[in-house]
This record gives structure tokens, sequence and C-alpha cells, in this order.
């Protein structure tokens, strides 16, 4: 007969399988994984939750990727859309009239509202900061027995006093002229020119601006001539001339952004006589650049996308890919697909409306192909063209009507708005829309498209005549892909109301409930365990009782026999 096992149930020793012969381990076990069967397949949805949850995670990573590299390309909307509008980024072109490279003299950057055009720059001087010196001291560490209050600023700037008392050095007096400098405008420093020889050096930190300094004691008289410090550079404005006219322009700073809208002007060097020629134009090489990384990106896509989908379901090898028939995934390339083959809706079949006619063609594995060479093309001689596949525009036939934020999706067509009139303030009275009807919230003179209409998300405004009667402004509207592409997938990337973000949340919460499940089930089974351990305890004591009586009336037997 077998010795048992020895089983421990909270904390107390049960022996199992001595007498019934049984393995009740074995059997306890068993019995519990039938019991846990279903935590075992909760187990598994969980791990292939997971799997598609990451899956979705990179399809929501490259979607995002994809709308991000669009922003730019699309019109932005909002205060800040023209800034972020790379069709109208600029950049700008310098020639020297001279052998001395243009970019020596000075350098230019432009912001999007810069307007296109060719200037010509000279600069006759550049701005430079005043420095004055002391004479010469001959130990910068020792008491200068110089007794004074100075006072010290910048022309036209704030001035403070300083107090100068006999024992301090020179690097002392130094170091309480930088104690006020952010007040001042004036630094100071020590120069050792040589053995014996230390100069006190202010500088000004501002250019075209003279160091100002006066005192009652022996400062001036100490270092200067009584009256002021050794000049060792003077404070010098910069100076151009723009297009050939006549007058001057002087500014303070060789940083100067007010001569030309939206341009910077950063001064180098001077040269008389050298008119640097500046053209400024749309940045080409930005726009390409931004049409590439959205072709790549586009591209990469397309490669989860296929990825996805390469899968043999009668083939007895291979893993089936965690999206593999997925409807998300589905609905994500209907999208994009029709999107790329319908190309830009509201413009003229006459005109510019496909990626196609950009030279970006789909090829056999339907990822985008893109032809520089025609692209170039396109970007230099058509750029309009360019703009309209890929921008939402709005081109109304009063130039007092102008667009001022979208905040979602505007798929509309050509429309008619009808102003009722403007009041003697300037206000709108009143405005619908032929064939849409009352679709705005008006305020004073702005539009605000209701919600739940098409025009959801547009604000507009009219600046029109007060007192003015009933008119109608025609507006011509395009949907470019870009725009398309960056609302088709805010569609399905949005947190907490894309379809992706959505899908992610119901798998975490199923998981959640899965492993809330799984966790009772478990608890139930240990309690389970403990029973039958429990229970065949007892059998095998009811089994050591009658072993124990058997042997009794054996011996019993056996000494009535004797």
């Amino acid at each position: 007969m077998e010795a048992g096992t020895l089983t421990y149930v909270n904390g107390s020793p049960r022996i199992t399988g001595q007498y019934s012969g049984f393995d009740t381990n074995a059997i306890v076990e068993a019995t519990l994984l039938a019991k846990r069967l279903p935590a075992v397949r909760m187990e598994s949805t969980i791990s292939n939750n997971e799997v598609q949850t990451k899956a979705y995670g990179e399809l929501n990573t490259l979607l995002t990727s994809l709308r991000n590299s669009l922003n730019g390309l699309r019109n932005p909307p909002g205060l800040s859309g023209r800034d972020n509008n790379i069709f109208e980024a600029k950049s700008a072109f310098l020639t020297s009239s001279t052998a001395t490279t243009a970019t020596d003299i000075l350098g230019i950057s432009s912001t999007n509202s810069a307007a296109a055009g060719v200037y010509e720059i000279e600069v006759l001087q550049v701005a430079t900061a005043n420095k004055t010196s002391s004479g010469s001291v001959v130990d910068a560490t020792a008491a200068q027995g110089v007794t004074d209050t100075i006072t010290l600023g910048l022309s036209g700037g704030t001035t403070k006093d300083i107090s100068i008392t006999a024992d301090m050095s020179l690097n002392d007096i130094a170091g309480a002229i930088n104690g006020v400098s952010s007040d001042t405008g004036v630094r100071a420093s020590v120069i050792k020119v040589g053995d014996n020889d230390f100069r006190l050096v202010m500088t000004a930190e501002e250019t075209g601006k003279a160091i100002t300094l006066s005192g009652a004691g022996n400062f001036l008289s100490t270092y200067g001539d009584g009256a002021v410090l050794t000049e060792l550079q003077a404070g010098n404005k910069a100076q151009i001339k723009v297009d050939g006219i006549a007058t001057v322009i002087e500014r303070d700073t060789n940083n100067i952004t007010d001569v030309i809208d939206g341009v910077t002007i950063q001064l180098y060097k001077a040269e008389v006589g050298n008119k640097i020629r500046v053209e400024i134009n749309n940045n080409l090489g930005g726009i390409k650049t931004a049409i590439n990384e959205f072709v790549e990106t586009y591209n990469t896509l397309r490669d989860l996308v296929k990825q996805q989908r390469e899968f043999d379901p009668s083939s007895t090898s291979g893993t089936k890919p965690p999206l593999y028939g997925d409807d998300i995934l589905r609905r994500v390339d209907r999208a994009l697909s029709g999107i790329v083959s319908t190309g830009a809706e509201g413009v003229d079949s006459s005109q510019v409306n496909t990626l196609a006619l950009l030279g970006i063609e789909l090829n056999d594995d339907n990822k985008l192909v893109v032809d520089s060479t025609k692209l170039d093309d396109a970007l230099v001689t058509n750029l309009d063209g360019v703009r309209s596949v890929f921008e939402f525009t709005f081109e109304p036939d009063d130039s007092r009507l102008a667009i001022i934020s979208r905040t979602k999706g505007i798929n509309i067509d050509d429309f008619s708005l009808v102003i009722d009139g403007i009041d003697g303030s300037g206000n709108i009275t009143g405005a619908s829309v032929t064939g849409y009807g009352n679709v705005f919230d008006i305020t004073g003179n702005t539009l605000k498209g209701k919600v739940g209409t098409a025009f959801e998300g547009m604000t507009m405004v009219f600046v029109g005549t007060p007192g003015s009667g009933a008119q109608t402004v025609e507006v011509k509207t395009s949907y470019g892909i870009a725009e398309n592409f960056f609302h088709s997938i805010d569609d399905f990337v949005k947190p907490g109301s894309g379809q992706l973000s959505t899908r992610m949340l119901e798998l975490a919460d199923s998981n959640k409930e899965l492993n809330e499940k799984i966790v009772a089930l478990d608890a139930r089974l240990e309690l389970t365990r403990n029973f039958l351990i429990e229970k065949y305890s007892r059998l095998e004591q009811v089994l050591a009782q009658a072993d124990a009586m058997r042997k009794q009336l054996e011996a019993q037997a056996n000494a009535s026999k004797n």
C-alpha cells in the first residue's frame, strides 16, 4: 500500500491516499482544472484583446502621424492658421551687387504674413554698442581711494546712482556697476592690458545708445579727463536704404523688424554701394517636403493594412494577424482610398483637382509614387492649382465677408448667403442661406453656424455698410484632400470619441471585467480545493477507523482460536 501524501489545509496537516490507495491530490487538481476551464478561456480572450489593442495602437499612431503631416497643407483654421499654412511660408533669396557674398552683409527671415516681392537693401552702417574705458590702474585689487556717487545709464533709459567708497578696488567698482546692470543696461569688466596695467571697461547692452555717466566726486577725474571716460567704440545706429529711397532708415538695433511687413532684416556688415537684391517668395522646397512626408506616411499606413490582410484561412500554417477582417481597419482603408481616388471636391474639373495631375499616382500596391519632375513643374508653374488639390478654400464674391474659424470638417458646396440688412451700428439684422434656411446664430457682425446644421463649426464675419439693406454674397468653397483626410482621420483617432479610441476603451473595460471574473472564480476554486481535501481526508479517517476495527476483530478471532 502506498504511503500516501502529506497535505496542509489552513495550516493543518492531512494524510491522503494512505488507506484508499487513490492519488487524491491528482483527483483534486484534475477536478479544479476542469472547473477552471472558463477562466482559461477568459485568459485567452484577455491575451487576444491585448494583442488587438496593441495593433489598434499602432494603427492609431500611424493615422495620427498622417493627420499631422497634412495639417500645414489643409489651410489650417483659426487665428494662427496662416502661420501654420505651408503654402503661405516664405523663403528669401539674396544676391550681392559686388564680389562680397550677400549673406556676409545681411540675413533675412520672414513670417507667413510676408508678401512675396523683390527689394533692394543697402547697408550703410551697422549698429554698435557704446564702449568706454578708464585709464590705466596698477593693481585691480587695491583700494582706489575714489569717493563718489555716479549716475549711470543709457541715453533715454533708466539711470541708477552707484556709491563708490575709498576702500573699493577696481574689481569692486565693476561689481557694483554689474549689480544694477539689469536697470541701467550697462555692464562692466576689468581688462588686464599688461603687467600693472588694468582698465575698467563699460559696455552698453543695447546697440545705438550712448552710455551716460556723471558724478560730483573724483571718479571721472581719476579714470577719465574729468568729464568722460575714453570712448573705445561709439554707440552707432544701424543705417540702411531700401529700394533706392534717398531717406536713410535708422534703427537702434541690427535686428530690423518694422521696415518690411513680416520680414526681419539682420545686419552683419556695412558695405556702401552694395545693393543686396532680396527676393521673397513662397517656400516651394518646404511645400514639396510636406507633400513627400504625406506620401511617405500614407505608404507606411498602406504597409500596415497589407500586413493585417495577409492571411490564408485555408492554410494550416501561419498566424492570423490581430486585425484580419477587422471592421475599423476596413473603414479606414475605404475612407482613405476613396479620398485619394476622388481628389479635391468642389474644384472645377477643368482645373487641377487630383493628385495624379501633380505627378502623384497609385502603383500596383496601392501606394503613392511621386514623379518629382512633374511635381516640381506644378509647384513652379501652377502653385494655386497645387493648393486647390490639398486645401479647404473659401472664396466670397464680396471681400467684406471672411471666414475667421472652422472647428470641424465643413464639407459644403457653393452657397448664397442672404444678408437681411445692416443696422446703424453695423450689426447684421438677419441672415440665411439659400436652400438651407436660418443656419447661423448672429452676434453683431458675426455669423456662427448652428449646431446640427451643415454649417456647424464655421464662423464668418461680414463688415457691411451701416444702414444698408438686403444683399447677397455668393460663396465658392472647395474641399481639398488634406482637409478631407484630416477630418476623416479625426473620426478614428479623436481621444475619447474616435472609433479607435472607443474600441480600445471597450477592450480595456472588457479585460478589466474578465480579470475580475477570473479572480472571483479562482477564489471559489480555492474554497472548492479546501472542501475536496477535507472530504478526502475524512474518507481516509473512515477507512483508517475501519482498518483498525478489522485488525482488532482479526486479533480477537485469532485469540479465540488459541
